[in-house]
């Protein structure tokens, strides 16, 4: 499953709120054992283990926009409109903390 999310932010400033994100969410969810890793300045991958299964996904960072690609086993495919949506709104509240200039 790919989305787009539009960030109105440029290559370098996605990649700082991605960062901030990840670090935030890793701890948080350190259960989940999280993955998150940079392959190229423009390409990040990311993991993490919910119920016995592994789901793995991409970002992929743009000027302006972000698409991120999720691979859902079979059996959690009914959710993954819902798991776009959390990041899509999980995105959003990160980007607006960047407009804030809450985010150095």
């Amino acid at each position: 499953m790919k989305k787009t999310i539009p960030t109105a932010l440029n290559r370098e400033r996605s990649r700082v709120v991605i960062d901030k994100a990840m670090e935030a969410y890793s701890a948080r969810f350190a259960e989940y054992n999280p993955r998150f890793d940079w392959v190229s300045d423009v390409r990040a991958e990311f993991g993490f283990k919910a119920k016995g299964f592994t789901l793995t996904g991409a970002m992929i960072v743009y000027d302006q926009k972000v698409d991120v690609e999720m691979e859902v086993p079979f059996l959690f495919r009914v959710f993954e409109g819902r798991a776009m949506g959390v990041i899509q709104d999980q995105m959003k509240i990160w980007i607006e903390k960047e407009n804030k200039g809450e985010i150095v």
